[in-house]
């Protein structure tokens, strides 16, 4: 795991780029009950955006190293 700098960048880079990094899997345990659900999709959705925002950086960075200046 990398630790951020305010700006949201590695401190110390990881030595392997994230794309050729094997996926986690992780295992979530909460009670059965309405607000454990409701906490559960928000980190979900905490997940899917910081890995969509991941994306649509990378996508931005390729597409304006491709533009000619």
């Amino acid at each position: 795991m990398e630790e951020l700098d305010p700006q949201g960048h590695p401190i110390e880079p990881e030595s392997t780029p994230p794309e050729d990094r094997l996926p986690v899997e992780v295992v979530v345990m909460a009670p059965d009950s309405l607000d454990a659900k409701a906490q559960l999709l928000d980190l979900l959705e905490l997940a899917h955006d910081m890995e969509a925002e991941e994306q649509r950086e990378l996508h931005a960075r390729s597409k304006s190293a491709k533009t000619p200046s």
